[in-house]
């Protein structure tokens, strides 16, 4: 009887600690998502202590770590990840997002190959393999890749779209370039307007280049690239190139 009662409970114990481990992940990844690093990576070491199939809190302490930028942690815990779950692509792909970061685009490049042969579908890997590929120099692979990436929906398609127009740009297909940005420019999307600032100065025309940077800064005043803009036209200003 009593062999019985024990063998009735322990699937009621498995259970516990799955339900446990899933709902310090959950908290993990919303303490993450809010910027409360510290308070994720405790709830993530957690669900390591618990047990179980959570994986992905191995991943996920990689890239605190990577948001911290202790890049030789983040590292580790990806590579722990890619040993643990090596059919998952999200190792690989978060690997070579740190190394385009820390300068390695070769590794980079191999890391987001890898990503791509788990999960050839995934948009996001795409536009990681251009990344790559453009750092590297190698514009023909990058050109390729954003191509793909601006056949999907949403933020990769224009994230795609726009580092295709940095390839026109420096391959000297400036006109395909200002073609393409366009009509991204005019629906409001910063980045676009960024990229057809460097078109314009490319071809030395201030004028439009100046009205540009004012759009961008109009579009994203706390942009990634706002001091660089105030920077440009400051430049344009001082050498009489561009008057507002």
């Amino acid at each position: 009887m009593h062999i019985f009662m024990i063998l009735c409970l322990i699937p009621l114990t498995v259970d516990f600690n799955e339900l446990s481990a899933q709902l310090h992940f959950d908290t993990g990844m919303a303490y993450m998502q809010q910027g409360l690093l510290e308070q994720a990576e405790e709830e993530f070491q957690m669900t390591l202590e618990i047990g179980g199939d959570y994986h992905s809190a191995l991943l996920g302490l990689g890239m605190i770590h990577a948001m911290r930028q202790s890049w030789d942690r983040a590292a580790y815990y990806f590579r722990l990840y890619i040993d643990t779950c090596p059919n998952d692509y999200r190792g690989f792909y978060e690997l070579s997002k740190l190394y385009l970061e820390t300068a390695k685009p070769d590794s980079a490049a191999f890391m987001s190959d890898s990503a791509f042969i788990r999960a050839p579908t995934t948009p996001d890997i795409w536009l990681q393999c251009g990344r790559a590929w453009l750092e590297l120099g190698e514009m023909d692979s990058a050109e390729m890749w954003f191509s793909k990436g601006v056949q999907c929906q949403g933020s990769t398609a224009l994230e795609s779209l726009v580092l295709l127009a940095s390839v026109y740009r420096r391959t000297s297909r400036g006109a395909e370039a200002r073609e393409i940005l366009l009509p991204v420019v005019e629906t409001g999307y910063a980045p676009a307007c960024w990229e057809l600032v460097k078109v314009y100065l490319g071809w030395k025309d201030y004028l439009r280049a100046g009205d540009a940077i004012n759009r961008y800064l109009m579009l994203s005043p706390e942009g990634y690239y706002a001091d660089s803009a105030l920077l440009v036209l400051e430049e344009l200003g001082e050498s009489g190139q561009y008057i507002p």
